[in-house]
């Protein structure tokens, strides 16, 4: 997994942004994360040194890498409960500040995960151009706040819009179930087919969301 620490955590507890990759970065090497392709994401912006000043100094970011095709909601979990150790994993994690994000497969990823123990494990998930959904009655204790590329021709934005049309239905207030929908998303670098799928680039760059996922917690 790709680690960032803040450098001026010394041992206090921090919130966890866990980032689920997407499909284009499965498999390889954990470089690979870090591919041109995966431009705007945490683990590619914080490495750059390009980070919001917010996400660099007040988030341990987390980014597992996997080797197999999807990601396995189970597995996430026993990956948390380790990354929770500070015997095992090291960090210094604030349980009751967990976040989950991703983009693409790692978007439903995150989603799935956070539906697995509703309102017992994440305080917030944030999926970004999501390859699927689930229930939305699953997370209505559960913040979330989805961006979409309504160009997107990868992943169609209806997937996001219509988890939180229905998570507004069930009651849930609007700002527990938000919605950003990029006219023009860009196209990720070296990805020329993949047209308007680069929501990351905007959505990682948005600093409201990081001070809302702060907002939160169980």
């Amino acid at each position: 997994a790709f680690v960032h620490i803040p450098i001026a955590a010394a041992g206090q507890q921090l919130p966890l942004l866990l980032y689920l990759h997407g499909g284009g970065e499965m498999g390889g090497p954990l470089s690979g994360l870090l591919s041109e392709g995966a431009t705007g994401t945490p683990p590619v912006e914080l490495h750059a040194g390009r980070a919001l000043p917010i996400l660099r100094d007040r988030f341990i970011m987390v980014a597992p890498h996997a080797e197999y095709v999807g990601w396995e909601p189970r597995r996430l979990l026993a990956f948390v409960e380790f990354l929770l150790s500070p015997a095992s994993s090291g960090l210094h994690i604030d349980a009751r500040r967990l976040y989950v994000t991703g983009h693409s497969l790692g978007g439903s990823g995150a989603l799935r995960v956070a539906a697995e123990r509703p309102g017992g494990v994440f305080a917030a998930v944030a999926p970004v151009a999501p390859a699927g959904s689930v229930q939305a009655s699953r997370l209505t204790k559960t913040a979330v706040w989805a961006f979409h590329g309504r160009n997107d021709e990868v992943v169609p934005y209806s997937y996001s819009e219509d988890l939180i049309n229905e998570l507004r239905e069930l009651k849930v207030p609007e700002d527990e179930a938000r919605l950003t929908l990029y006219e023009e998303a860009p196209t990720p670098p070296g990805w020329p087919d993949s047209v308007g799928h680069a929501s990351t680039i905007p959505a990682y760059s948005t600093e409201e969301l990081y001070i809302w996922l702060l907002q939160h917690s169980l």
